[in-house]
């Protein structure tokens, strides 16, 4: 699993940065059409806003996998450098359970939202694309947030062993 884990987040994070990168181009060509062509580009907000919904989320996930999201920084240095590893534990222990709670709610309200759009065939107004592949980038996130944070939380179940 580690194995696999090394090799797809550096991937994973190239195509993001890709992805940040189509959107400056995108976005320095509205108004560019805007500013000197005197053009409208409707199709420009709808397509930033799918990248911008993938990198987002999906990023998250990335983050969180790291501990790279906000976090009690100070309380928890401190902890740790006082070797207090047990009220440690039990901190990160509530972070990724309601890290994973509050995921697992959202996805399975988003199965209900993607399945609703899916059976309409709800699309964008002007680029058309369905509009459950925007919603899906959010399941993605979170639903990786959730694998994630069941691991950490198994991770964390080393801090409440007794040294022998």
């Amino acid at each position: 699993m580690k194995n696999i884990s090394s090799k797809l987040v550096p991937l994973t994070e190239q195509i993001l940065g890709c992805i940040g990168l189509i959107m400056i181009v995108i976005e320095t060509y509205a108004v560019f059409a805007r500013n000197i062509l005197h053009t409208s580009t409707p199709w420009v907000d709808e397509a930033l806003k799918l990248m911008f919904v993938w990198i987002v989320f999906v990023g998250t996930a990335l983050c969180f996998r790291t501990d790279e999201l906000i976090s009690l920084t100070l309380i928890e240095d401190g902890l740790k450098e006082k070797q207090k590893m047990f009220p440690y534990g039990v901190m990160k222990l509530i972070q990724y359970i309601a890290a994973v709670g509050m995921s697992i709610l959202l996805v399975t309200q988003l199965f209900t939202i993607i399945g609703t759009q899916m059976s309409t065939g709800e699309a964008t107004t002007v680029i058309k694309y369905p509009l459950w592949l925007m919603n899906m980038g959010v399941l993605v996130g979170v639903i990786l947030i959730v694998i994630i944070g069941i691991l950490k939380i198994i991770d964390t179940l080393k801090y409440f062993k007794r040294e022998a």
